[in-house]
């Protein structure tokens, strides 16, 4: 049986989109670099380049998750820790920007380390601003 995953495109309007993402291990592995937000599948008809990350709610059980900036040589924007529970708030300066790194495309990873047993999982909600 494969791992679980889930992404949910909350809400995703001309400034911000809110999107939620799930996994849960069964017997696969870690993610590697899989990608979870996609600029240029923007709802909105203008061409989306980057998002800047302005908060994110996460919960993570036996596994931490580094959220990426998708590059030649992919950047960590944020390591969410394992076993922990929280909300980090970059609002008041902006939030950090997906188009880092050499070739950044402005898109988002998540890379994991640690799952391996079942039951191992992560809930992520990402607030993103949108950078046209």
């Amino acid at each position: 049986m494969a791992d679980i995953a889930t992404s949910t495109t909350i809400s995703d309007g001309e400034r911000h989109a809110v999107m939620r993402f799930t996994y849960q291990y069964v017997d696969t592995g870690n993610e590697d670099a899989v990608s979870k937000v996609d600029v240029s599948a923007s709802s909105n008809g203008d061409t989306c380049t980057a998002v800047r990350i302005e908060e994110i709610w996460f919960a993570t059980v036996g596994m931490a998750v580094l959220i990426e900036a998708d590059a030649t040589a992919d950047t960590v924007l944020v390591p969410v820790p394992s076993d922990r529970m929280g909300r980090l708030d970059m609002s008041s300066f902006g939030g950090i920007t997906s188009k880092l790194g050499s070739g950044a495309t402005g898109d988002i990873l998540f890379t994991t380390t640690g799952a391996g047993s079942v039951g191992d999982a992560y809930n992520i909600v990402l607030k993103l601003a949108k950078d046209y």
